[in-house]
């Protein structure tokens, strides 16, 4: 059984939810919170997030049963701030910030699994419920840490503090690990443009047939490339603002009841909206995709482009000039390609798997993410060593100011929590 399973299980069993086929996990409240619940799903929630992050360190029943443990009294505190936090009109938190933080998490947990359709398996759910879940803990958690920042500014170690902190700690402090200066070339695997004139071409041929009268629904199930909408005439169904691609919502949320959209680019291709209907922030809306999938001739001609530069920059040419000119990788290749400092054990898979044994200067062999097809150059290499006070000050220093910070944090949501009602149910 692959590994990721296993934790699942784990999870789902210390959740309290039956093993037997085609029994109903029935959500539950574990605790209430002044007029706030706290339900066994949104624990649960948490937990498959630290372990898909953490996977090495989460492998038993008790490991995962004490993560559950804190988790709880994580979230119990974070209700009491959130409060607390709701009452401070000087704090706001905006939609747009909580769309992209989502996003970016949304980002993370997929490359962390592999993909979409991965995720969605893990979680069993589509991944516009997932987003929508997410949705308000990725705005609560924002208010309040902001809330959090303003009552800890100002507050840190200082010089006696530091020096305290090494000294009880030194024995614990973690061997710093082994770290790497890498740089990149960046070539996307995309497709022509000539097949994207081509899915543009067809997409807009069938919005003409649209605004002559034919019927999406007829239309999605014969040519929409969303199979799973298609086969439903393309209705993707009710969704809240965060659910789907900002692109798509954009164009949904600016269409009247019944309006059908132009054709519009979105990651997936290009889509043909049709709002069915819109109440408040919730949308129904069905649309045709005609999809951008690069082929095996793209891939090819990415690999090929980005072994002549490797070819170049093997006969003399420089790997930072060579990474400004052609990298794709916009906010790295004004640098040169450089991706600065990692630790080995902490950088991504794929990465990690290339470089771990090359020489400093040496440039890898081409290699294949999700985001394309990459060269790698091995800068510098600092080999692992334990914690220095003097060289690592600002590392130290930072730790210092952390634990300083949490016991005051700590002491006065200990504080404020004698004020609030708060009742914990057992298993």
């Amino acid at each position: 059984m692959p590994r990721i399973n296993r934790l699942l299980i784990l999870i789902l069993l210390l959740a309290g939810t039956a093993a037997a086929q085609e029994e109903t996990v029935i959500d539950r409240v574990i605790a209430v919170v002044d007029e706030e619940i706290i339900l066994e799903s949104e624990v649960l929630q948490i937990v498959q997030d630290v372990v898909l992050n953490n996977r090495a360190k989460y492998t038993t029943p008790d490991e995962i049963a004490k993560l559950r443990e804190q988790v709880l009294k994580e979230l119990i505190n974070q209700k009491i701030m959130l409060a607390v936090a709701l009452k401070d009109t000087n704090i706001v938190v905006e939609d747009r910030e909580v769309d992209q933080t989502l996003n970016d998490r949304i980002e993370l947990l997929t490359n962390e699994i592999g993909s979409v359709e991965k995720l969605e398996e893990y979680f069993n759910k589509p991944i516009r419920q997932i987003r929508r879940e997410y949705r308000s803990q990725v705005r609560d958690g924002l208010l309040i840490d902001r809330f959090r920042s303003r009552k800890l500014m100002g507050i840190s170690a200082n010089r006696h503090e530091v020096e305290d902190f090494f000294k009880r700690n030194k024995d614990q402090m973690p061997e710093l690990p082994e770290r790497i200066h890498i740089a990149h070339i960046l070539i996307p695997i995309e497709p022509t443009e000539l097949a994207k004139n081509k899915a543009k071409a067809k997409a807009d041929s069938l919005f003409q047939l649209l605004m002559q009268g034919k019927e999406l629904a007829q239309l999605a199930i014969k040519y929409s490339d969303d199979r799973a909408s298609g086969a439903k005439g393309g209705l993707l169904g009710t969704t809240e603002r965060g659910d789907l691609f900002p692109a798509y919502e954009e164009v949904a949320y600016s269409l009247e009841e019944g309006e059908i959209s132009a054709p519009f680019l979105s990651p997936l291709g290009y889509h043909i909206i049709q709002l069915n209907w819109r109440r408040g922030e919730k949308i129904n809306t069905s649309h045709i995709l005609i999809s951008l999938k690069p082929d095996k001739s793209d891939e090819q001609r990415a690999l090929s482009k980005i072994a002549s530069l490797r070819e170049r920059i093997l006969q003399g040419e420089d790997f930072a000039e060579i990474a400004r000119e052609y990298s794709q990788d916009e906010e790295t290749a004004k640098l040169g390609g450089d991706l600065g400092w990692f630790d080995l054990t902490s950088m991504p898979e794929d990465f990690r798997f290339v470089v771990k044994d090359m020489e400093v200067n040496e440039v890898s062999e081409p290699f294949k993410t999700q985001f394309g097809i990459h060269l790698l150059k091995l800068n510098e290499r600092a080999m692992g060593r334990q914690m220095d006070l003097y060289k690592d000050w600002e590392r130290i220093s930072r730790l210092a100011t952390n634990e300083k910070q949490d016991k005051i944090y700590h002491e006065w949501v200990d504080k404020i929590s004698e004020d609030v009602y708060v009742e914990v149910f057992s298993d």
